[in-house]
Formats: structure tokens, C-alpha cells, sequence
């Protein structure tokens, strides 16, 4: 192989490498986060009865 042909090789992978790179940030930065859309549901009225508290408790012993 000669020395032009392996240069042009190298360019070729080199440049091939910076346009993946790129690609991914473009990706990384335009992708919807995932976190953002996720809400825990909020409990503002919840009963315990006793009931259920004595079985927790003999089910513990």
C-alpha cells in the first residue's frame, strides 16, 4: 500500500469518527429526558385502620 493511499485511509476514518461524535452529541442534546416525564402519583388522603395494623403486627411476631 502506498503512503497516499494509507493517508486518505486515515482521513477517511478520522473524519468518520467526528461526524459519529457529532451525531451523538446533536442526539444527546435533542432527545427528550425521560426523567422529566415521570411523576410520582402524590397521596393526600389515605386511611390506616387497625384492623390491618393488629395483622401486620401478628404476621411480625
Amino acid at each position: 500500500m502506498k503512503k497516499k493511499e494509507l493517508l486518505y485511509i486515515s482521513i477517511g476514518i478520522f473524519l468518520t469518527v467526528i461526524a459519529w461524535l457529532v451525531a451523538d452529541i446533536h442526539h444527546a442534546a435533542t432527545e427528550e429526558k425521560i426523567k422529566v416525564k415521570i411523576e410520582i402519583p402524590k397521596l393526600d388522603n389515605y386511611k390506616i385502620s387497625k384492623e390491618l395494623l393488629d395483622v401486620v403486627k401478628e404476621k411480625n411476631e
